[in-house]
């Protein structure tokens, strides 16, 4: 499991957009909008937050997935892939 920190723009709906790249503590989100603010990079009124990414493996599950629709799917696809 790793911890990264990174830079979020926060939508109108409040989501979070990594934009800056991982770093290793939550100054470096700090330091990255300060210079984007210095610099005077994007539009005046962005809302920002420092994001605090937990990464761990992601591993394929079914659990209350319908396999019915998967197999109804895939079956129109190679139906479709053949006519």
């Amino acid at each position: 499991m790793e911890i990264q920190y990174w830079l979020a723009e926060i939508d109108q709906h409040g989501n979070p957009k990594l934009i800056d790249g991982a770093h290793g503590d939550p100054q470096g989100p700090a330091n990255a909008r300060f210079l984007i603010e210095s610099m005077h990079l994007g539009e005046p009124g962005r809302k920002f937050a420092t994001a605090k990414v937990e990464l761990s493996p992601c591993v394929p599950s079914a659990a209350g997935i319908n396999l019915e629709t998967v197999r109804t799917i895939n079956a129109a696809k190679e139906w479709n892939a053949k006519h």
